[in-house]
């Protein structure tokens, strides 16, 4: 198992958010707001286009943080947040990347803290994740 220094962030990474990858989204879910399916419903409602829930952001990810190397096996996702920013919107070119912000050893088992921000073309920030990886360090010997 190799983890870079905190601070290592990953080459952004652009996503270009398209109406059916929203849709299948929200059909997934269950979800049954108008926006999702309709540029007209909307853009009624006051968005540009049709919108993305707000956890589809778990969809967009960064390229891999440089010199990052977990095991295969033996990883737990800990926890996870979401801050969310300007609404994604079809036609919206995110570009995503991941940083190490926090990394711990307890033990045998190591906590490591990543951070992914995505912002649109306009530059508006729309999310930041924050996750938590717990990785036994005998999983990877």
């Amino acid at each position: 198992m190799n983890i870079p220094p905190i601070g290592t962030m990953s080459t952004p990474k652009m996503h270009a958010i398209e109406a059916g990858a929203i849709r299948d989204f929200a059909e997934a879910l269950g979800l049954q707001y108008p926006a999702y399916y309709s540029q007209s419903q909307a853009r009624t409602l006051g968005f540009q286009d049709v919108v993305a829930p707000p956890t589809f952001a778990i969809t967009l990810q960064g390229h891999a943080v440089p010199g990052l190397d977990l095991p295969k096996a033996g990883l737990i996702h800990g926890e996870q947040s979401f801050k969310f920013g300007a609404p994604i919107v079809v036609h919206d070119t995110v570009s995503v990347v991941t940083q190490v912000i926090g990394t711990k050893a307890r033990g045998p088992l190591t906590f490591l803290t990543l951070e992914t921000v995505g912002t649109n073309q306009d530059q508006h920030w729309v999310f930041t994740s924050t996750s938590t990886i717990i990785a036994s360090q005998e999983a990877s010997s």
